[in-house]
């Protein structure tokens, strides 16, 4: 079994150290200690849903799993991107959701047509992450720059050098996976292009039409 693999001295130590980590910060920062149980208790939560949504994908193979997965990031994606902005949550839910939604089908439709369905969940996922880290800094820009003049455009900018990001940490980490897999090299680096072109519009396409209706929005309320 799998289990066996693994070494009980390395996971006891490890635990040891969490264990003296908590200890430590517990002295130093009682209060920070109770945010991160809380904080790693959510996180614990959200694998348990995760894992238990990938394990139902794997074991049945149907659209409808599929489909339930692609919610699942999407759902997780707008709650992420709207975490960090605590001022402008309830004006941004829509535009964030519509972008975050269209980015997903470009991404999540490329990645369909792209790869066989048993990569897809991966793939897709770590598409997802990039786009919504991207669209993240695109709404933290535009919330910073209200008062600019030039607000869309400046708000664009840190999504496009966040666009660099997946072309030198995450493409190369997918493309090396399909290699130890068994695709082809020319196949695999044909993949990994037409992956980056579909990122790219995702990103952008997500970014124009957040910033886009929350332009209008504005406009209506000023």
């Amino acid at each position: 079994m799998f289990v066996s693999e693994i070494s009980l001295w390395g996971a006891a130590l490890v635990a040891c150290v969490v264990f003296a980590a908590m200890i430590a910060l517990a002295f130093f920062d009682s209060k920070m200690l109770r945010r991160m149980l809380v904080i790693f208790g959510a996180t614990v939560a959200q694998m348990a849903v995760v894992v238990a949504v990938v394990w139902v994908v794997y074991q049945t193979n149907a659209w409808w799993a599929y489909l339930l997965w692609f919610l699942l990031v999407l759902f997780l994606s707008i709650c992420w991107c709207l975490y960090p902005l605590q001022t402008m949550r309830k004006k941004m839910l829509w535009p964030v959701s519509v972008g975050t939604l269209v980015g997903s089908i470009v991404l999540g439709g490329s990645a369909m047509l792209c790869l066989p369905l048993n990569v897809y969940l991966s793939v897709y996922s770590v598409l997802m992450a990039c786009m919504t880290a991207s669209l993240m800094q695109t709404m933290m820009g535009y919330q910073r720059r209200m008062q600019h003049p030039e607000v869309l455009r400046e708000s664009l900018l840190p999504q496009v050098r966040t666009l660099a990001q997946p072309l030198v940490m995450v493409i190369p980490m997918l493309y090396a996976g399909m290699l130890l897999g068994g695709v082809p090299a020319l196949e695999g680096l044909l993949v990994v292009f037409l992956l980056i072109a579909a990122s790219f519009v995702a990103n952008i396409l997500a970014g124009v039409i957040a910033l886009q209706m929350l332009h209008k929005k504005k406009n209506l309320t000023a």
